[in-house]
């Protein structure tokens, strides 16, 4: 089945979590490489967090998919969250990412309302998602998810042509 007009988006910090979780480092070219097997990705949409200030190999990453692989790059500053232990009382601030779902969900969304996909690529293990694919798949549109296979054995990639 032709996928048709296909967009990506990429939730790096799914990417990167995943890679560590499953002992891999995954390679930008390849990954995009293996996107692309069933058919060409007419754009893709990469959105990640980021130090203030950004690390240098941050930056150098993020310089290669844009110059390199030409995604369109979103960059949103890391925010702190407070953790508290319920059992001992403390507490500890942690550097936490934030705006990267809701940016990814909005962009995805609006392309879809306007009809600029036939197929949205979604590269993210995330549940935050899955009122967007469903509202996505609701306006006629087909969703392909691709991630980490985390919750069966952490051996390989997963794709799911449909989540619901």
């Amino acid at each position: 089945m032709s996928r048709g007009r296909t967009i990506a988006f990429i939730d790096n910090s799914n990417v990167f979590h995943g890679q560590i979780a499953v002992g891999w480092r995954i390679d930008a070219k390849k990954l995009h490489a293996y996107l692309e097997r069933e058919g060409e990705i007419w754009q893709t949409f990469f959105f990640a967090s980021v130090t203030d200030p950004p690390r240098y190999q941050q930056t150098n990453f993020y310089h290669f998919i844009k110059n390199d692989l030409r995604y369109e790059v979103f960059l949103y500053e890391l925010g702190r969250k407070t953790v508290r232990c319920n059992n001992c009382h403390t507490s500890r601030t942690m550097l936490a990412e934030k705006g990267v779902d809701v940016a990814l969900d909005t962009k995805m969304l609006v392309l879809a309302n306007n009809r600029a996909f036939d197929t949205a690529l979604l590269v993210a293990a995330d549940r935050d998602y899955l009122e967007t694919v469903q509202a996505v798949k609701g306006n006629g549109l087909r969703v392909e998810i691709v991630a980490c296979d985390l919750a069966r054995d952490g051996s390989g990639i997963v794709k799911a042509s449909s989540i619901l």
